[in-house]
């Protein structure tokens, strides 16, 4: 928190009954502090209560979403492909 607004969250964009997608927003002057890795890890504590996987999803390009993954020791269960 600064002040009384919130820095950075985790939140759940997609679920079901069996998944939960960890969905991650930091405010952009404070990032590179490691907050969004602290979310994401109080996200799935909070969420492994249930007996959802517990996922995130993230482009190849996203530098700073898949360094949030490397901090938290996540690792890549395969590639999505799609067709046009």
């Amino acid at each position: 928190m600064h002040g009384t607004a919130p820095v950075s969250i985790c939140h759940t964009p997609e679920a079901n009954a069996t998944a939960a997608e960890a969905g991650i927003w930091t405010r952009a002057d404070f990032r590179g502090r490691g907050l969004a890795a602290a979310v994401v890890a109080a996200w799935a504590r909070r969420a492994a209560r249930g007996k959802q996987v517990l996922f995130h999803s993230t482009g190849v390009t996203n530098h700073a979403s898949r360094s949030v993954a490397r901090a938290l020791g996540l690792t890549p269960p395969g590639w999505l492909w799609s067709l046009r």
